[in-house]
């Protein structure tokens, strides 16, 4: 599901902060054009508005990196890993500028 979030301060959060429900229009008001509404947007503590993006990447946190052996990436699963729990993978997430529409490649 494509969400627009606005990011507000909250010392009483875990991390110091939340995260609230916002509008494509409350984006849309900052960035001056109109919003893909097939992204997810976040709009961070400045007022400034990231298109979020995210990736699957290998695990940095196993304890054997499999470049040494024979059997090639990720043959050898941590099973007690806190990073991945044992899957060897993790999903890295990321924020980018948003681009305008005349900047947009039609599909």
């Amino acid at each position: 599901m494509r969400t627009v979030a606005r990011i507000v301060d909250d010392p009483a959060a875990k991390w110091g902060f939340r995260r609230d429900q916002a509008t494509y229009e409350d984006a849309e008001k900052i960035t001056g054009f109109r919003m893909d509404r097939r992204s997810s947007y976040l709009i961070t503590r400045n007022d400034v508005v990231e298109q979020e993006g995210q990736c699957t990447v290998e695990c940095s946190g196993c304890s054997c990196d499999c470049s040494s052996c024979s059997y090639g990436y990720n043959t050898h699963k941590a099973s007690g890993c806190r990073e991945c729990g044992g899957t060897g993978k993790r999903r890295l997430y990321f924020g980018f500028p948003p681009s305008p529409p005349k900047n947009r490649i039609r599909p």
